[in-house]
């Protein structure tokens, strides 16, 4: 009887999922905005490693800087004023193959001179992001990583241009499951073979 139960605490150990380790996050990102006339034409540089890596636990996540955003415009006019589309790109390569884009809208914005009330004195853009990008992976499809991007306000207080006040955009990966383990066609036929055995030997002993 002991050694049946051995059998079946080692048959079943063998079948349940391996004790969960950090996941490897690996991925390449594409920022696309607006870089001409008409609206508020903005440019872009990557502050992150492009393509990034760390490892994250269930339940965890990362927060950094994923790229810089600013206006080459000396003012903001008229035409600056209409949101323009922005977004990013994320290609992963781990946990799985798997890719999906954040967006959003760039727009100018002015507000008049406290003192004399002149218009368009502060001036700068407007940087916000739309839902957060979910991407659903691993064999059963019950893994879930999550991307957000941070809203900002960038060249704000400039001046007709002088100076240039970019602002940094933050990116927060979040691990929010972990995708289960399946367990490999040959462990599940062992332990059809060990079921059989043990019932093939329950039978010859109760014979």
């Amino acid at each position: 009887m002991r050694h049946l139960r051995l059998t079946i605490a080692l048959l079943v150990s063998l079948c349940l999922p391996a004790l969960a380790n950090a996941a490897l996050i690996s991925a390449s990102y594409q920022v696309n905005l607006n870089d001409s006339d008409p609206g508020l034409v903005v440019d872009s540089a990557d502050l992150e490693a492009n393509p990034f890596t760390f490892d994250l636990n269930e339940g965890d996540s990362v927060t950094f800087n994923l790229f810089k955003i600013w206006t080459p415009e000396g003012a903001v006019n008229d035409d600056d004023l209409a949101p323009q589309p922005i977004s990013v790109d994320f290609n992963f390569t781990s946990p799985e193959t798997m890719s999906g884009s954040v967006g959003g809208s760039t727009s100018g914005d002015t507000a008049p001179d406290p003192l004399f009330g002149i218009d368009g004195f502060f001036q700068g853009g407007i940087l916000s992001w739309g839902s957060p990008l979910q991407l659903v992976f691993g064999a059963l499809g019950d893994g879930l990583l999550e991307v957000s991007l941070s809203d900002t306000e960038f060249n704000e207080g400039t001046f007709w241009g002088l100076g240039n006040h970019g602002a940094k955009v933050q990116a927060e990966i979040k691990l929010v499951k972990e995708a289960s383990e399946v367990p490999e066609p040959s462990t599940l036929a062992l332990l059809g073979i060990g079921l059989f055995g043990m019932g093939m030997r329950a039978r010859l002993c109760s014979a």
